[in-house]
């Protein structure tokens, strides 16, 4: 007969195991609860495209599951086996590549890229290999580069289109380390390092190191546009007459262009969480971010954001193109990875987000600033048209970039400098929230009129426009660097250009600075010699210069 001793030790030790056995299960998501968390959040696609879910937790899959259509045409539903381009979430295998090359001694971080890719112009300064990494380099985007050239959206931009716009590049858009700024073009430039240092295109060698040995069996880095995808979704946006098929013809390897599952996905961030518990250096390399010339910290890696989410480390990258859409976000402390895959061009990226936080949003920090108002499920209130009308003004939210509210048929609108208009629906008396933008302005400072709104955490003032004489720009102007012509001229009062390939469309000018105009192909910045004579315009973010000829 056992002592009364030996039986309080071993109940002592029985319930010691079943809170640890408690505790270890609490960890554990349950599955059904993640299936209503993630219904409640993607029941909207039903009917529709839609997303291909996946959540990994310690290493396993404990839920997948898809919403919505992959083809509307054959009404073919969305599985875990569906494959979508991921887009820019292609870029991690890209740095997962370099990585691999500098801990085998085949390149250094700190080399000059024209060690490898002589054919780049010469700008006079160092463009080093982590520059490309770490989108510090310079370098224009080509998404912006090759469509001010005159490509348009629905056809093909392939990787020798940017190889071909990189050798033209005139300038530098900034001296390389001096600040962050997202540039596709570098990774393709990563890619041609990696053919150069190998002899394999980029795509073999990522088949030959990480899809084959992690038997991602569906996953393949296009290099034409035409193969045979089995099980590919279709991708498709929305206007008012319903949904429409998109053509996805892009082939820049290196940036972009992996068409893949969430399944297969899984056995990447599965891979990449083990490399990092055990503190391989190619891994652990890829979420080292980088210090900008003037200690600014940049938090941009190896294909991948490393943030802080409310006081939890989150690795994180999102893609889009041709209307699919990608998340892959990770939260190392938490052993979870959501895989968002989606072929919807009004998919929201936020929601990686959401399912994070219906899960386990007890782990996130809050406070007053950082709990956000769910101000799109609020009712809209009727608002007096006489307040209304005091919103309806100017307000400049920076140099080049403002918005007027106007009262139309007892509605306010509100329109950014060169977009559309769109309707408002306001929340309360000041608070008015515009559903295109999936934000909210507030108006203070009200008297006979509204003398400032906040937009996010800006604070813009109310201004007087400016009145604009479109007829000193009239002219065309020629860039060398894109061989590229464009024509201005006026139509029934408004500016208008003309490109070739692109066609006509309206100059919206910006109404609180001179000179500033937005279309279909981004702001335009014109500029004048000393006598007030207009002598060209700059494009693309103040980039690419047109010489009025």
């Amino acid at each position: 007969m056992r002592s009364y001793a030996s039986q309080a030790t071993m109940k002592i030790f029985l319930t010691t195991a079943l809170l640890l056995v408690y505790r270890l299960c609490a960890a554990q998501i349950p599955g059904d609860l993640i299936e209503k968390k993630c219904d409640s959040i993607f029941n909207t696609y039903d009917g529709k495209p839609g997303l291909a879910v996946l959540i990994v937790q310690d290493g396993k899959i404990v839920f997948e599951k898809g919403y919505g259509l992959a083809n509307l045409e054959y009404n073919i539903p969305i599985t875990p086996t569906t494959v979508f381009d991921i887009a820019s979430c292609s870029k991690q295998f890209t740095g997962y590549a370099i990585s691999a090359l500098i801990q085998q001694g085949n390149i250094s971080p700190d080399d000059d890229i024209h060690k490898y890719l002589p054919d780049v112009p010469d700008f006079g300064k160092k463009i080093t290999i982590r520059n490309l990494i770490h989108h510090t380099s310079g370098l224009r985007d080509w998404t912006e580069g090759l469509h001010d050239a005159g490509w348009r959206w629905q056809e093909a931009f392939t990787w020798e289109d940017v190889m071909r716009m990189v050798k033209q590049q005139k300038e530098l858009d900034f001296a390389p380390g001096t600040r962050y700024e997202y540039s596709n073009t570098g990774y393709n430039l990563l890619a041609a390092i990696v053919e150069k240092v190998t002899g394999k295109r980029l795509p073999t060698w990522i088949d030959e190191n990480i899809f084959k040995p992690l038997q991602m069996n569906s996953s393949q880095e296009l290099t034409d546009y035409s193969t045979v995808i089995k099980n590919v979704a279709g991708s498709y946006y929305s206007d008012t007459d319903g949904f429409h098929k998109s053509f996805d013809m892009l082939t820049a390897w290196g940036s972009s262009c992996i068409f893949t599952t969430v399944e297969d996905l899984a056995k990447w961030v599965i891979a990449f969480k083990k490399g990092l518990d055990n503190k391989d250096p190619i891994y652990t390399r890829m979420i080292e971010t980088d210090t900008l010339n003037n200690g600014e910290k940049n938090t941009y890696s190896y294909g991948n954001g490393v943030t802080d989410d409310q006081g939890l480390m989150n690795i994180k990258h999102t893609g889009g193109w041709a209307n699919f859409a990608s998340v892959i976000s990770t939260y190392p402390t938490e052993k979870i990875s959501i895989i968002l895959l989606s072929n919807n061009g009004n998919f929201d990226y936020g929601s990686a987000s959401k399912v994070a936080r219906a899960l386990f949003g007890s782990k996130f920090k809050q406070d007053s600033t950082s709990k956000p108002i769910d101000l799109a499920s609020k009712p809209t209130v009727k608002v007096d048209a006489s307040i209304l009308q005091k919103y309806t003004n100017t307000y400049k939210l920076r140099d080049g970039w403002s918005v007027t509210f106007t009262l139309e048929d007892g509605k306010l609108m509100v329109q950014s400098t060169g977009e559309a208009k769109f309707l408002t629906a306001p929340k309360s008396d000041t608070v008015i929230w515009v559903p295109a933008y999936n934000s909210a302005f507030t108006f203070s400072d009200v008297t006979d009129r509204a003398n400032t709104v906040k937009y996010h955490n800006i604070i813009a003032k109310r201004t007087t426009p400016i009145k604009v004489q479109i007829s000193q720009y009239v002219g065309n102007y020629y860039s060398a660097e894109l061989e590229t012509t464009y024509r201005v001229y006026t139509d029934k009062g408004k500016l208008m250009m003309h490109q070739m390939r692109l066609g006509d469309f309206e100059l919206a000018p910006d109404l609180t600075t001179e000179g500033i105009f937005s279309g279909n192909v981004g702001k335009m910045f014109f500029e004048k010699d000393a006598q007030g004579k207009v002598t060209g315009f700059k494009l693309s973010g103040g980039r690419i210069r047109f010489e009025k000829v």
